[in-house]
C-alpha cells in the first residue's frame, strides 16, 4: 500500500458557512484515497494549494481573476458561469465522489508540475564564453559595504507562548534574515517587549495561561500607532476562532501543529526578508 501524501490544504471561495461545513465534512470522511483534503477555515493564513470556487457568485469570480492561480494552485470552478474561464467545471448539484476525482486530477498534475520544478534546479548548464572571465574584483570593498542592508535595530518578532521552545525554533529559522525573536509569557511582559522592540510580527499561542489572545494583540497595537504590527493566532482544533472579534485586533491564525514551510510562508506575508 502505497505511503498516504499530506493533506493538501483548500481554500474555498464564494460559499456560505453551511456549505464549507459540508466540504469539510465530506473531506474528513473520505480518507480512503491517493490524496486527502483539508479546508482552510475562515481567517486562516496559511497558503492554499488549491481553489474550489463557486463559479455563480461574480465576487469569487472577481477574486479568482485577482488570485490567477496556476497549475501550481489549481482551481476548480462550481456551477454555471457565463463567462469562459480556463478551469475545469463541475456543475450543481454537486456529485460528491465526481468532485473527488476532479481534485485528485489536479492534484496529479500539480506533484508532477512541481516535481518537474524541482528537477529542473538541480540540473547544471555548462557556461559557455569567448573569453576567459577575469576573477579579479577592483571594486572599491567600501561599496559592498554601502550596499549591505543593516540589520534592524528594531522589529523582528515577539512569540508570546508558556515556554520557549517555539521560540527557539522560529529563531533558528530567522538566523539568515537578523530578525531578533523574542519571548513573553504573559501580558505584561509582551507589552514591554513590544514597548522596546516596536516589532513588526506577533505571534501568540492561544493555549498560553491567563492570556485574552484578542484583548492582547489589541493592547499591543494600541502601543504604538504609527508602527505597522501584524498578529497572528496560533490555535488547534479546540479554539473557537471568532473573525468578528478579530477584526482590526489580528491579521489571522494558523493550525497547530505549524510545519517549517507554514511559518516561514507566514514570515515573508509581514516580514521583509529579501
Amino acid at each position: 500500500m502505497s505511503q498516504k501524501t499530506p493533506a493538501i490544504a483548500v481554500r474555498l471561495i464564494g460559499f456560505t458557512s453551511k456549505e464549507e461545513e459540508t466540504f469539510a465534512s465530506v473531506f474528513a470522511v473520505d480518507r480512503d484515497r491517493d490524496y486527502s483534503y483539508l479546508v482552510l477555515r475562515q481567517g486562516s493564513l496559511q497558503d492554499p494549494e488549491m481553489y474550489i470556487v463557486n463559479a455563480e457568485d461574480l465576487k469569487a469570480l472577481t477574486i479568482l481573476s485577482d488570485l490567477n492561480p496556476g497549475d501550481a494552485q489549481p482551481a476548480l470552478l462550481i456551477g454555471k458561469t457565463g463567462i469562459s474561464l480556463p478551469y475545469p467545471i463541475l456543475p450543481r448539484p454537486i456529485r460528491w465522489r465526481r468532485l473527488l476525482e476532479m481534485l485528485d486530477a489536479l492534484a496529479d498534475g500539480r506533484r508532477l508540475l512541481l516535481t518537474t520544478l524541482s528537477a529542473l534546479d538541480t540540473v547544471t548548464v555548462p557556461e559557455r564564453r569567448l573569453r576567459e572571465r577575469v576573477d579579479l574584483d577592483l571594486s572599491d570593498p567600501n561599496q559592498y559595504e554601502r550596499m549591505r542592508k543593516p540589520a534592524p535595530a528594531q522589529g523582528g518578532i515577539l512569540i508570546v507562548d508558556k515556554d520557549f521552545r517555539f521560540k527557539d525554533y522560529v529563531a533558528s529559522l530567522t538566523g539568515n534574515y537578523r530578525f531578533p525573536v523574542n519571548l513573553a509569557t504573559d501580558h505584561i511582559s509582551a507589552l514591554e517587549s513590544n514597548a522596546q522592540h516596536k516589532h513588526a510580527l506577533m505571534m501568540v499561542n492561544t493555549s498560553t495561561p491567563d492570556i485574552n489572545p484578542y484583548h492582547l494583540c489589541e493592547m499591543i497595537k494600541g502601543q504604538h500607532v504609527a508602527h505597522k504590527l501584524a498578529a497572528i493566532l496560533l490555535i488547534d482544533r479546540s479554539f473557537a476562532y471568532d473573525k468578528d472579534v478579530a477584526k482590526g485586533r489580528c491579521e489571522g491564525f494558523l493550525d497547530k501543529p505549524l510545519s517549517r514551510k507554514v511559518i516561514i510562508a507566514a514570515m515573508q506575508k509581514f516580514l521583509p526578508m529579501t
